[in-house]
């Protein structure tokens, strides 16, 4: 997936989101820590990590688990410790057309998901490409919930 088309299914799911939910959805530039924050109401409501994915649900179903960088959870854990709202992962599966969510962090910054495995793995460095060693998270299935 081109960095073009990830944002064009960022924007289809943003805009679901504002649409069932009145969630507004800000943008950080690139490289920033965290992908953005939802707001209602002239207030920030979440801390978000936003993926899109060229998958379906039954081919993220034979693997059980969502991969993401361990780095990434603890950089949405400090943000959501700092600015007193949860941290969610926003996930869209192209081949579905379906939004998923996740919360990773409670408003105070501690983990929402106890059973989160961690370890060691190579994966791809950007969306650029590449492959680097790096602490992944792998999260069980069951805690998604569809948005």
């Amino acid at each position: 997936m081109t960095q073009e088309e990830a944002d064009r299914h960022e924007e289809t799911a943003f805009d679901y989101l504002l649409k069932r939910y009145n969630w507004h959805i800000v943008t950080t530039p690139q490289f920033a820590l965290i992908d953005g924050v939802a707001y209602m109401n002239h207030e920030i409501t979440h801390i978000i990590e936003f993926k899109s994915r060229d998958e379906s649900w039954d081919s993220m179903m034979h693997y059980g688990t969502y991969l993401i960088s361990w780095d990434k959870i603890q950089n949405g854990m400090t943000m959501a410790k700092m600015m007193r709202v949860p941290f969610i992962l926003i996930v869209y599966l192209v081949e579905s057309r379906m939004v998923l969510g996740v919360e990773l962090a409670t408003e105070d910054g501690t983990l929402a998901i106890p059973d989160i495995e961690i370890k060691e793995t190579r994966t791809q460095r950007s969306i650029e490409g590449g492959s680097v060693m790096r602490k992944n998270a792998y999260i069980d299935l069951i805690h998604f919930y569809r948005l």
